[in-house]
């Protein structure tokens, strides 16, 4: 967890967030999903058409300001800093995939409308050709996007806010089937040295 931790922390204070504000502007340019199934057609769109887990690009009127991420090496809260994070790390894992490929293939979206969530399950795929070990991260994973409607929405934020409606995610629970130890040592190892299955697979 450290090593994430030190890794995102050094890259963003050399980098600087991703605008000069700090913000994410275009948050504000677009409604958030008036109903659960779009805000899961919104999830969807930023796997299959944005590439979010290599590139940070998410849809972000559909994610609070304040929401909360989680995953086995990092726990923040922001959803801009959730932007910044991946973004700052984005030319740097540019130049190490050179004419390599990296992507976010989704194998599974569902809504569970009654308990609040959409869950997707994925796999993050990337070949960083540049380095002489010529490593592949392959991570499979689930993600839980728990959301409030607006009626919490409302309840939860003042009255000088301008949009108090749509469907928006407050909680990104993400986790992983292999240990995160795995996972990063992937990073040092040759493609295939370390598989994206439990070893009780």
């Amino acid at each position: 967890k450290g090593i994430v931790s030190s890794l995102t922390g050094l890259v963003n204070f050399l980098m600087g967030p991703a605008n000069s504000t700090g913000r994410i502007e275009a948050a504000d340019e677009e409604p958030p999903p008036a109903t659960p199934m779009q805000l899961l057609g919104k999830i969807r769109d930023d796997y299959e058409v944005n590439n979010y887990l290599w590139t940070g690009d998410v849809y972000t009127p559909a994610f609070e300001e304040d929401c909360r991420y989680t995953d086995p090496t990092l726990s923040f809260v922001g959803r801009d800093k959730f932007v910044s994070n991946v973004q700052n790390l984005r030319p740097i894992v540019d130049f190490l995939i050179g004419d390599g490929t990296c992507r976010s293939d989704l194998l599974d979206i569902r809504l569970n409308e009654d308990e609040g969530y959409v869950q997707s399950r994925w796999n993050m795929v990337g070949e960083l050709n540049r380095l002489p070990w010529k490593p592949r991260i392959d991570v499979i994973g689930r993600t839980k996007f728990w959301f409030q409607g607006p009626k919490e929405d409302s309840e939860a934020r003042s009255n000088d806010d301008i949009d108090a409606s749509g469907f928006r995610v407050f909680f990104y629970d993400e986790e992983w089937e292999i240990p995160a130890g795995s996972a990063l040592l992937q990073l040092v190892t040759p493609a295939g040295t370390i598989s994206n299955q439990p070893k009780d697979n």
